[in-house]
Protein backbone atom coordinates (compact mmCIF):
# COMPACT_ATOMS: atom_id res chain seq x y z
CA UNK A 1 0.00 0.00 0.00
CA UNK A 2 1.13 3.53 -0.98
CA UNK A 3 1.74 5.61 1.67
CA UNK A 4 -0.49 8.17 0.48
CA UNK A 5 -3.29 5.86 -0.19
CA UNK A 6 -2.62 4.26 3.44
CA UNK A 7 -2.70 7.92 4.58
CA UNK A 8 -5.94 9.00 2.54
CA UNK A 9 -7.12 5.36 4.13
CA UNK A 10 -6.88 6.43 8.33
CA UNK A 11 -7.88 10.31 7.43
CA UNK A 12 -10.70 8.93 5.94
CA UNK A 13 -11.49 6.46 8.61
CA UNK A 14 -11.32 9.21 11.47
CA UNK A 15 -13.56 11.67 9.79
CA UNK A 16 -16.46 9.17 9.13
CA UNK A 17 -15.93 8.09 12.72
CA UNK A 18 -15.98 11.94 13.95
CA UNK A 19 -19.45 12.38 11.28
CA UNK A 20 -20.59 9.59 13.43
CA UNK A 21 -19.85 10.53 16.72
CA UNK A 22 -21.46 14.26 15.68
CA UNK A 23 -24.86 11.92 14.60
CA UNK A 24 -24.96 10.32 17.62
CA UNK A 25 -24.66 13.56 19.47
CA UNK A 26 -27.34 15.31 17.80
CA UNK A 27 -29.89 12.31 18.26
CA UNK A 28 -29.06 12.68 21.99
CA UNK A 29 -29.56 16.44 21.99
CA UNK A 30 -32.89 15.47 19.86
CA UNK A 31 -34.19 13.20 22.42
CA UNK A 32 -33.47 15.30 25.53
CA UNK A 33 -34.44 18.54 23.71
CA UNK A 34 -31.26 20.19 25.50
CA UNK A 35 -28.52 22.17 23.50
CA UNK A 36 -26.17 21.60 25.72
CA UNK A 37 -25.12 17.97 26.78
CA UNK A 38 -22.67 18.79 28.30
CA UNK A 39 -20.74 22.01 29.05
CA UNK A 40 -17.54 21.91 26.65
CA UNK A 41 -20.57 22.06 24.34
CA UNK A 42 -20.86 25.88 24.84
CA UNK A 43 -18.56 27.13 27.52
CA UNK A 44 -19.63 30.95 27.40
CA UNK A 45 -23.74 29.65 27.10
CA UNK A 46 -23.02 27.13 30.04
CA UNK A 47 -21.90 29.65 32.23
CA UNK A 48 -24.27 32.17 31.85
CA UNK A 49 -27.15 28.74 32.23
CA UNK A 50 -25.33 28.34 35.61
CA UNK A 51 -25.46 31.73 36.86
CA UNK A 52 -29.16 32.04 35.88
CA UNK A 53 -29.75 28.51 37.61
CA UNK A 54 -28.08 29.68 40.72
CA UNK A 55 -30.55 33.33 40.61
CA UNK A 56 -33.59 31.34 39.92
CA UNK A 57 -33.00 28.77 42.63
CA UNK A 58 -32.50 32.06 44.89
CA UNK A 59 -35.39 33.85 43.67
CA UNK A 60 -37.87 30.20 43.82
CA UNK A 61 -36.22 30.22 47.74
CA UNK A 62 -37.68 33.55 48.25
CA UNK A 63 -40.72 33.06 46.68
CA UNK A 64 -41.39 30.18 49.21
CA UNK A 65 -40.40 32.69 52.02
CA UNK A 66 -42.90 35.36 50.53
CA UNK A 67 -45.64 32.89 50.53
CA UNK A 68 -44.98 31.67 53.89
CA UNK A 69 -44.70 35.21 55.21
CA UNK A 70 -48.22 35.64 53.85
CA UNK A 71 -49.35 32.68 55.22
CA UNK A 72 -48.31 34.40 58.53
CA UNK A 73 -49.58 37.49 58.34
CA UNK A 74 -53.09 36.01 56.85
CA UNK A 75 -53.30 34.59 60.62
CA UNK A 76 -52.66 37.70 62.45
CA UNK A 77 -55.00 39.59 60.28
CA UNK A 78 -57.56 36.83 60.80
CA UNK A 79 -57.06 36.60 64.40
CA UNK A 80 -56.59 40.50 65.14
CA UNK A 81 -59.61 41.00 63.43
CA UNK A 82 -61.59 38.82 65.91
CA UNK A 83 -59.49 40.06 68.70
CA UNK A 84 -60.99 43.88 67.77
CA UNK A 85 -64.75 42.42 67.67
CA UNK A 86 -64.02 40.63 71.75
CA UNK A 87 -62.91 44.10 72.39
CA UNK A 88 -65.90 46.08 70.95
CA UNK A 89 -68.19 43.77 72.54
CA UNK A 90 -66.72 43.74 75.80
CA UNK A 91 -66.59 47.88 75.53
CA UNK A 92 -70.39 47.85 75.00
CA UNK A 93 -71.15 46.25 77.76
CA UNK A 94 -68.54 48.25 79.54
CA UNK A 95 -70.08 51.24 78.59
CA UNK A 96 -73.86 49.83 79.77
CA UNK A 97 -72.76 49.07 83.50
CA UNK A 98 -73.87 51.65 85.77
CA UNK A 99 -72.87 51.75 89.45
CA UNK A 100 -76.07 50.84 91.68
CA UNK A 101 -77.94 49.33 88.88
CA UNK A 102 -80.30 46.32 89.18
CA UNK A 103 -78.44 44.14 90.58
CA UNK A 104 -79.56 41.45 87.37
CA UNK A 105 -78.36 43.48 85.20
CA UNK A 106 -75.02 43.69 86.98
CA UNK A 107 -75.02 40.02 87.06
CA UNK A 108 -75.60 39.50 82.89
CA UNK A 109 -72.66 42.20 82.32
CA UNK A 110 -70.65 40.09 84.93
CA UNK A 111 -71.18 36.97 82.52
CA UNK A 112 -70.60 38.83 79.45
CA UNK A 113 -67.41 40.58 80.80
CA UNK A 114 -66.34 36.47 81.57
CA UNK A 115 -67.12 35.50 78.08
CA UNK A 116 -65.18 38.90 76.45
CA UNK A 117 -62.67 37.13 78.93
CA UNK A 118 -62.88 33.63 77.70
CA UNK A 119 -63.16 34.55 73.96
CA UNK A 120 -59.59 37.02 74.29
CA UNK A 121 -58.55 34.30 75.95
CA UNK A 122 -58.60 31.65 73.61
CA UNK A 123 -57.62 34.32 71.16
CA UNK A 124 -54.22 35.25 72.73
CA UNK A 125 -53.19 31.65 72.54
CA UNK A 126 -53.89 31.18 68.51
CA UNK A 127 -51.92 28.67 66.96
CA UNK A 128 -51.26 28.21 63.05
CA UNK A 129 -51.34 25.47 60.89
CA UNK A 130 -47.71 24.33 62.07
CA UNK A 131 -48.65 24.68 65.39
CA UNK A 132 -47.12 27.60 66.58
CA UNK A 133 -48.51 30.38 69.19
CA UNK A 134 -48.70 33.20 66.75
CA UNK A 135 -48.03 35.76 69.81
CA UNK A 136 -45.77 33.62 71.40
CA UNK A 137 -42.64 35.47 69.51
CA UNK A 138 -39.48 33.58 68.54
CA UNK A 139 -40.94 31.30 71.01
CA UNK A 140 -43.81 29.91 69.17
CA UNK A 141 -44.02 26.31 70.63
CA UNK A 142 -44.43 28.01 74.09
CA UNK A 143 -48.12 28.79 74.71
CA UNK A 144 -47.99 32.44 75.56
CA UNK A 145 -50.86 32.80 78.19
CA UNK A 146 -51.88 30.52 81.03
CA UNK A 147 -54.53 31.01 84.18
CA UNK A 148 -53.47 31.19 87.55
CA UNK A 149 -55.21 30.93 90.83
CA UNK A 150 -55.16 34.48 91.74
CA UNK A 151 -52.94 35.43 94.88
CA UNK A 152 -54.65 36.21 97.90
CA UNK A 153 -55.75 39.63 99.27
CA UNK A 154 -54.81 38.73 102.82
CA UNK A 155 -51.51 38.32 103.86
CA UNK A 156 -48.23 40.27 102.43
CA UNK A 157 -47.95 38.72 99.01
CA UNK A 158 -45.53 40.42 96.61
CA UNK A 159 -46.26 42.48 93.79
CA UNK A 160 -47.10 40.16 90.41
CA UNK A 161 -44.05 40.51 88.50
CA UNK A 162 -43.78 42.40 85.11
CA UNK A 163 -45.10 42.94 82.48
CA UNK A 164 -48.15 43.11 85.04
CA UNK A 165 -48.61 45.85 86.75
CA UNK A 166 -48.40 45.88 90.60
CA UNK A 167 -51.86 47.26 90.84
CA UNK A 168 -53.57 44.86 88.86
CA UNK A 169 -54.63 41.19 89.74
CA UNK A 170 -52.14 38.55 88.28
CA UNK A 171 -55.17 36.60 86.53
CA UNK A 172 -53.40 35.37 83.47
CA UNK A 173 -49.44 35.00 83.30
CA UNK A 174 -47.65 35.53 79.74
CA UNK A 175 -44.56 33.35 79.51
CA UNK A 176 -43.94 33.94 75.47
CA UNK A 177 -40.98 35.59 74.43
CA UNK A 178 -40.64 39.32 75.87
CA UNK A 179 -38.75 40.43 72.67
CA UNK A 180 -37.78 39.02 69.29
CA UNK A 181 -40.96 39.21 66.88
CA UNK A 182 -40.76 36.83 63.80
CA UNK A 183 -39.21 37.97 60.59
CA UNK A 184 -38.96 36.61 57.63
CA UNK A 185 -36.25 37.61 54.74
CA UNK A 186 -38.27 38.50 51.32
CA UNK A 187 -35.73 39.41 49.45
CA UNK A 188 -32.23 40.12 49.48
CA UNK A 189 -31.95 42.55 52.70
CA UNK A 190 -35.47 42.86 52.90
CA UNK A 191 -37.24 41.53 56.03
CA UNK A 192 -40.60 42.05 56.94
CA UNK A 193 -42.16 41.09 60.17
CA UNK A 194 -44.99 38.70 60.33
CA UNK A 195 -45.72 38.42 64.16
CA UNK A 196 -46.56 40.78 67.32
CA UNK A 197 -45.52 39.77 71.01
CA UNK A 198 -48.43 39.43 72.90
CA UNK A 199 -48.53 41.80 75.26
CA UNK A 200 -48.05 44.31 72.47
CA UNK A 201 -51.68 43.15 71.34
CA UNK A 202 -53.47 42.64 74.30
CA UNK A 203 -51.47 45.22 76.98
CA UNK A 204 -53.72 44.93 80.24
CA UNK A 205 -57.25 43.71 78.74
CA UNK A 206 -57.33 40.62 80.59
CA UNK A 207 -56.59 42.52 84.56
CA UNK A 208 -59.16 44.80 83.73
CA UNK A 209 -61.91 42.74 82.49
CA UNK A 210 -61.04 40.62 85.31
CA UNK A 211 -60.97 43.54 87.99
CA UNK A 212 -64.25 44.97 86.72
CA UNK A 213 -65.97 41.79 86.66
CA UNK A 214 -65.70 41.07 89.78
CA UNK A 215 -66.95 44.54 90.84
CA UNK A 216 -69.61 43.38 88.89
CA UNK A 217 -70.61 40.27 90.68
CA UNK A 218 -70.18 40.85 94.01
CA UNK A 219 -71.29 42.69 96.62
CA UNK A 220 -69.36 42.99 100.00
CA UNK A 221 -68.72 39.24 99.77
CA UNK A 222 -66.87 37.23 96.63
CA UNK A 223 -69.12 33.78 95.47
CA UNK A 224 -66.37 32.76 92.71
CA UNK A 225 -65.45 28.75 92.66
CA UNK A 226 -63.62 28.63 88.92
CA UNK A 227 -59.85 28.22 89.36
CA UNK A 228 -59.30 30.16 86.25
CA UNK A 229 -61.38 32.86 86.77
CA UNK A 230 -61.76 32.92 90.66
CA UNK A 231 -61.68 35.88 93.03
CA UNK A 232 -59.15 36.74 95.52
CA UNK A 233 -59.92 35.18 98.40
CA UNK A 234 -61.29 38.06 100.69
CA UNK A 235 -61.76 40.87 98.54
CA UNK A 236 -64.53 42.75 98.94
CA UNK A 237 -65.15 44.65 96.23
CA UNK A 238 -67.29 47.98 95.69
CA UNK A 239 -68.29 49.12 92.34
CA UNK A 240 -68.00 52.93 91.03
CA UNK A 241 -68.54 54.71 88.11
CA UNK A 242 -64.89 55.72 88.27
CA UNK A 243 -64.12 51.94 87.79
CA UNK A 244 -66.23 51.48 85.19
CA UNK A 245 -64.44 54.44 83.49
CA UNK A 246 -60.92 53.34 84.61
CA UNK A 247 -62.11 49.75 82.64
CA UNK A 248 -63.02 51.77 79.44
CA UNK A 249 -59.79 54.10 79.26
CA UNK A 250 -58.02 50.66 79.70
CA UNK A 251 -59.79 48.64 76.88
CA UNK A 252 -59.82 51.85 74.59
CA UNK A 253 -56.07 51.53 74.99
CA UNK A 254 -55.85 48.20 74.05
CA UNK A 255 -58.23 48.83 71.10
CA UNK A 256 -55.64 51.82 70.25
CA UNK A 257 -52.81 49.22 70.28
CA UNK A 258 -54.86 46.69 68.18
CA UNK A 259 -54.96 49.54 65.34
CA UNK A 260 -51.73 49.91 65.20
CA UNK A 261 -50.84 46.23 64.72
CA UNK A 262 -53.82 45.95 62.35
CA UNK A 263 -51.84 48.68 60.00
CA UNK A 264 -48.25 47.02 60.63
CA UNK A 265 -49.96 43.93 59.48
CA UNK A 266 -51.58 46.10 56.34
CA UNK A 267 -48.32 47.66 55.64
CA UNK A 268 -46.49 44.36 55.63
CA UNK A 269 -48.97 42.91 53.64
CA UNK A 270 -48.69 45.14 50.91
CA UNK A 271 -45.00 45.04 51.23
CA UNK A 272 -45.00 41.07 50.56
CA UNK A 273 -47.18 41.56 47.31
CA UNK A 274 -44.96 43.80 46.02
CA UNK A 275 -41.83 41.45 46.72
CA UNK A 276 -43.94 38.60 45.23
CA UNK A 277 -44.66 40.23 41.84
CA UNK A 278 -40.79 41.49 41.61
CA UNK A 279 -39.79 38.52 42.55
CA UNK A 280 -41.57 36.25 40.35
CA UNK A 281 -41.14 38.64 37.10
CA UNK A 282 -37.28 38.19 37.79
CA UNK A 283 -37.42 34.66 38.14
CA UNK A 284 -40.13 34.59 35.16
CA UNK A 285 -37.02 36.35 33.08
CA UNK A 286 -34.34 34.01 34.56
CA UNK A 287 -36.39 30.83 33.53
CA UNK A 288 -36.88 32.13 30.15
CA UNK A 289 -33.66 33.34 29.44
CA UNK A 290 -32.51 29.76 30.57
CA UNK A 291 -34.87 27.94 28.50
CA UNK A 292 -33.59 29.96 25.45
CA UNK A 293 -30.39 28.55 26.34
CA UNK A 294 -30.45 25.18 26.18
CA UNK A 295 -33.96 24.36 24.79
CA UNK A 296 -33.07 22.53 21.75
CA UNK A 297 -34.59 23.93 18.33
CA UNK A 298 -35.54 20.69 17.43
CA UNK A 299 -36.46 21.73 13.95
CA UNK A 300 -33.20 22.98 12.87
CA UNK A 301 -31.46 20.11 14.73
CA UNK A 302 -33.61 17.31 12.25
CA UNK A 303 -32.22 19.06 9.43
CA UNK A 304 -28.52 19.53 10.77
CA UNK A 305 -29.00 15.89 11.19
CA UNK A 306 -30.18 14.48 7.71
CA UNK A 307 -27.77 16.82 6.37
CA UNK A 308 -25.16 15.02 8.61
CA UNK A 309 -26.66 11.75 7.81
CA UNK A 310 -26.48 12.74 3.51
CA UNK A 311 -22.72 13.95 3.98
CA UNK A 312 -21.98 10.57 5.80
CA UNK A 313 -23.36 8.52 3.27
CA UNK A 314 -21.72 10.39 0.54
CA UNK A 315 -18.32 10.04 2.36
CA UNK A 316 -18.37 6.35 2.72
CA UNK A 317 -19.46 6.03 -0.73
CA UNK A 318 -16.66 7.53 -1.85
CA UNK A 319 -14.11 6.02 0.66
CA UNK A 320 -15.94 2.59 -1.09
CA UNK A 321 -15.51 3.50 -4.93
CA UNK A 322 -11.69 4.96 -3.57
CA UNK A 323 -10.21 2.37 -1.76
CA UNK A 324 -12.02 0.05 -3.93
CA UNK A 325 -9.44 0.83 -7.11
CA UNK A 326 -6.64 2.67 -4.92
CA UNK A 327 -5.78 0.31 -2.30
CA UNK A 328 -6.84 -3.34 -3.67
CA UNK A 329 -6.26 -3.17 -7.86
CA UNK A 330 -3.00 -1.82 -7.20
CA UNK A 331 -1.49 -3.78 -4.61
Amino acid sequence: MRIGSLSFYESSILSMGQQQADIAKINQKIASGKKMLQPSDAPVAASQALRLSDSAAARSQYVENQLKAELALKFESVTVAEIRRALTDARATIVSIVANQDQNLLYQAAGQLKAAFDRLYSLANTQDSDGNYIFAGDNAKVQPYVTVVPTPAAGAAPPPPTPFPASYTQVVKYQGATSGENFIEIEPGHQVQVSDLGPGVFGNIFETLYNLKQMVDVAGSDPETDPNFAGDVGDAFTLSQADVDTALANLDTVLNQVGVVENRIVGAQLDVGTAQKTTKAYLNLDLDVLSNLNQLDQAEAIVELQSRQTALEAAQRAFVRTTGSNLFDYL
